[in-house]
């Protein structure tokens, strides 16, 4: 009889010893390479079966690099992010004790659910089909009362994230009659009406963002770019958008340049790791030299937070075939996690129990 078939011994008889017998179960070490590469091994569960209270926040990719103009491979990022993220690997749930943090001296995300709901299905280069499955995800994690955290993609993925955050905005929803607080950390306007009659290419989904009747203010931070569309920037500035260039933030800093953030109000963050400067991030399809460093990003991430609630997260145009060791991948990993630590910390990620 095989180990797998061998029947239980009876009730008060010894164990059967020998080389079949089974053993004492080892303690398991769960080192970051070993089992399926959930983001930050957090549980995964299925879109349709999340229930309210399972999560604070909940991740999904968005595999999609249809709308790229310039080196694509976007489209494997979730995965790549995936599998570095296993380095924040916590247990998570009410037993989650958090991590320390040494420079600030406290402790983070202690007691905070996190669920990996896995990926939007796109269908090729099909927006309408894109649209849909991403509509259909983030419906249930807000039914749910959880934060989407999104990992992309290219950056024309925020487009129909944002529009499927419309119910909390309108009529009955937890945000009904309120606006939502747009960040995104960018070295490009990403403001572009068309490119040759196109309306969806990665260059343009802040200006269809801005078309949603419930989006504020946009903020964009890191802006560099010696290729900047006049009209978009017209378009932006005339629209009350705020523009903060790397000079600008190299002169006043992080604090003073969104100083202007509404207290209070549903904060969205998209983070495009172009906006970080590519000796930190080199794995993009269209980096820009003088970008931000690691702890410019973490204080616009502490700033968002700090000002009110979070509504959102993505984390978009990371292209693992040009990044070198993963260097890239890793870091989105890292601040993704810490924009949660951050948002969690403050009371300010939406409990589920509220809803």
């Amino acid at each position: 009889m095989s180990r797998a078939l061998r029947p239980p011994s009876p009730a008060g008889e010894p164990a059967p010893a020998g080389p079949g017998a089974l053993q004492p179960a080892v303690p398991r070490a769960d080192l970051p390479y070993v089992g399926i590469a959930t983001f930050a091994r957090a549980p995964h569960v299925a879109p349709d079966l999340l229930r309210p209270g399972d999560a604070h926040f909940a991740v999904f990719g968005v595999p999609f690099d249809g709308a790229v103009g310039y080196r694509p491979g976007q489209r494997l990022a979730p995965r790549a992010i995936r599998d570095l993220s296993t380095r924040y690997a916590l247990p998570w749930g009410p037993d989650n004790p958090g991590y320390w943090d040494i420079q600030d001296g406290r402790w983070y995300l202690a007691g905070c659910r996190l669920v990996d709901v896995g990926d939007a299905d796109p269908l090729y280069t099909d927006l309408e089909h894109l649209d849909r499955s991403v509509a259909a995800v983030i419906a249930a994690v807000l039914a749910a009362g959880a934060v989407p955290v999104v990992l992309g993609g290219d950056h024309s993925v925020t487009y129909p994230v944002l529009r499927a955050l419309t119910p909390i905005f309108e009529s009955g929803g937890v945000w009904a009659g309120r606006r939502l607080h747009v960040v995104q950390i960018d070295a490009h306007l990403d403001f572009t009406d068309t490119v040759a009659g196109y309306a969806r290419s990665n260059s343009s989904p802040f200006r269809r963002a801005a078309e949603l009747p419930f989006v504020g203010t946009i903020t964009v931070v890191g802006v560099r770019g010696i290729r900047t569309n006049p009209e978009a920037y017209a378009a932006a500035v005339g629209r009350g958008n705020r523009i903060v260039t790397m000079r600008e933030v190299r002169r006043s800093g992080i604090e003073a340049a969104l100083g202007h953030l509404p207290r209070g109000e549903p904060l969205y963050v998209s983070l495009d790791v172009d906006g970080l400067d590519p000796s930190v991030a080199p794995g993009t399809s269209s980096p820009e030299p003088g970008g931000l460093t690691y702890e410019e990003v973490r204080a616009v991430l502490q700033a968002v937070t700090e000002a009110g609630p979070l509504a959102g997260l993505d984390v978009v145009e990371v292209n693992p075939y040009l990044d070198p060791g993963g260097v890239t991948s890793l870091l989105a990993a890292r601040l993704a996690v810490e924009a949660m630590a951050l948002a969690y910390g403050t009371g300010h990620s939406q409990e589920p129990e509220a809803r």
